[in-house]
């Protein structure tokens, strides 16, 4: 089964790669058959699997038909995409609440100091 995470658990990143899982072993394949089928690398496949890896869309067609699932993985992924945004900010989260100070560069002037005094 894929790896539970708490946080993770629920995403639609952690339904795909159950998905993925489910639907690989109910066709009674392994992974190196479906690497062979789909011309995909068999790690490649297991990182899906397990929700440390989010595939490319034609990865996703590509599982779609070999399954017939008919475009399921392909709006799963879709789902999973947005959680993968999502996710890239967290981390910032975490780190601005904890901040004591911030720290802003901005590569241009205020509007109310570009007057001619300031140019000069």
């Amino acid at each position: 089964m894929v790896e539970k995470n708490s946080d993770d658990e629920g995403s639609a990143r952690w339904v795909l790669a159950c998905e993925l899982r489910r639907l690989r072993e109910s066709s009674g394949r392994s992974l190196a058959r479906l690497a062979d089928e789909i011309k995909y690398d068999r790690t490649y496949l297991h990182r899906l699997e397990t929700g440390e890896r989010l595939s490319k869309l034609p990865v996703m067609e590509a599982l779609d038909r070999t399954y017939g699932t008919g475009g399921l993985l392909v709006r799963l992924w879709g789902l999973a995409r947005l959680d993968a945004f999502k996710d890239k900010y967290r981390e910032f989260m975490q780190l601005e609440a904890k901040a004591v100070i911030l720290h802003a560069y901005v590569a241009t002037i205020p509007g109310l100091l570009q007057n001619e005094d300031f140019a000069r």
